[in-house]
């Protein structure tokens, strides 16, 4: 016969115990998480080389590069000689982390950037805004712009300035940015600006975006007179698909038949005096992206036999002229999005052509938001260039 035992039984833990040593663990699991993940541009490209650098010589190449870096390494690598260098790796790590920090209504083809309750509030007293004007009338909701002029009055009529966003054709909006600070900006400065939404891709393909922008253009000579607007001295600043659009607003004629079917017809379309960033001059500098539907290919709708028609008849690159009007170009040499060959390769078939206002800045070290990361250079040569050819010229 065995001995006799008691078994006590063991409590278990208070269910408030439990949860609190769950939620400790969790903490804990996620802490470490954090420590092992980079959280910043620096850390990301620094754990890029250490992961991926098997050779030890600071740089990635093509056979080193794993996942979505080795399938995308032709777009990352700017300069184009097979490494992935350091400044490479931080411009794709800067695009990476603001991707992620944008918020993500904000993402895709958000157009509102800012309520227009909001934009009357916060104007400078010296500006009067005109929100939301249509500059066609239909059932696009993007047939809008935004006008900003000078409070003060002006015997002279005033030379005026388009703002155009980007956003690669798809997204984008003309509050966002840059493009409604710099028309409050230069309408202190004594200029007429309206800032343009116009129609995305996701709503009609191109040449319809480059078609609203001419409209945009007609209908602020059509109205001239209202708001006291010089017609003759129209400028335009755009970056990326922006830039795009206003090159194409200084190089193509009505004749090219990119007028669309928006009103004011009577008035021309272009301007006299351009300065565009990380313009996408050609897309036709690679065909075979262009035949595979990469961007903008997959944006030209229409028979696969006549892509490359329509890539040529919708690059400012085509249109180069000896009567170009003047012209600033800024590009960043390591710009990942856009790269300096279409900056390089626009400045010299203008000049091949005979353009005689032509200026370039290229910027070392800069990517696609070079007008941004190069300010203390590039605003006051914009600043500069629109009162030697727009000011100055109406003297």
């Amino acid at each position: 016969m065995g001995v006799p035992f008691n078994i006590t039984p063991v409590k278990s833990p208070h269910p408030k115990l439990l949860l609190l040593l769950l939620m400790l663990g969790l903490a804990l699991n996620l802490q470490a998480q954090n420590r092992q993940r980079p959280s910043t541009p620096e850390e990301r490209t620094a754990n890029w080389l250490r992961t991926m650098d098997k050779d030890g010589d600071k740089k990635i190449s093509s056979k080193e590069a794993t996942a979505l870096m080795k399938k995308n390494f032709s777009r990352i690598d700017a300069n184009k000689d097979g490494f992935l260098v350091e400044t490479e790796l931080t411009q794709l790590a800067n695009r990476l982390s603001r991707n992620r920090q944008r918020p993500q209504n904000q993402r895709g083809n958000n157009r509102r950037a800012m309520s227009t309750e909001q934009l009357l509030k916060t104007a400078p007293k010296d500006v009067v805004i005109e929100p939301d004007i249509a500059y066609r009338k239909g059932k696009s909701e993007a047939w809008k712009l935004d006008l900003v002029m000078p409070k003060s009055k002006s015997k002279k009529a005033r030379a005026a300035i388009v703002f155009v966003h980007g956003g690669g054709w798809r997204s984008g909006d003309k509050r966002s940015g840059y493009f409604l600070r710099g028309a409050i900006e230069y309408a202190q400065k004594g200029y007429v600006c309206i800032t343009v939404n116009y129609r995305l891709t996701g709503e009609a393909p191109l040449p319809a975006c480059i078609e609203d922008v001419k409209c945009a253009v007609r209908w602020l000579r059509a109205n001239a007179k209202k708001y006291n607007v010089n017609p003759k001295r129209i400028g335009a600043y755009g970056n990326s698909a922006g830039a795009h659009l206003v090159c194409m607003l200084g190089l193509v004629k009505p004749s090219a038949k990119m007028e669309g079917d928006g009103p004011y017809q009577d008035q021309s379309s272009m301007v006299q005096a351009v300065c565009a960033s990380a313009t996408p001059t050609s897309f036709v500098l690679d065909k075979d992206r262009i035949k595979r539907r990469g961007l903008p290919g997959a944006m030209l709708a229409g028979p696969a036999e006549t892509l490359v028609a329509r890539a040529t008849a919708t690059s400012p690159a085509t249109y180069v002229s000896a009567d170009a009007p003047p012209i600033l170009l800024v590009h960043g040499v390591v710009d990942t999005t856009v790269n300096v060959k279409h900056g390089d390769t626009f400045h010299a078939a203008l000049k091949k052509a005979g353009a005689k206002h032509l200026e370039y800045i290229r910027v070392d070290g800069a990517g696609h938001g070079v007008f941004r990361q190069a300010s203390k250079k590039t605003s006051p040569a914009m600043e500069a260039f629109f009162k030697k050819h727009l000011l100055e010229a109406q003297k």
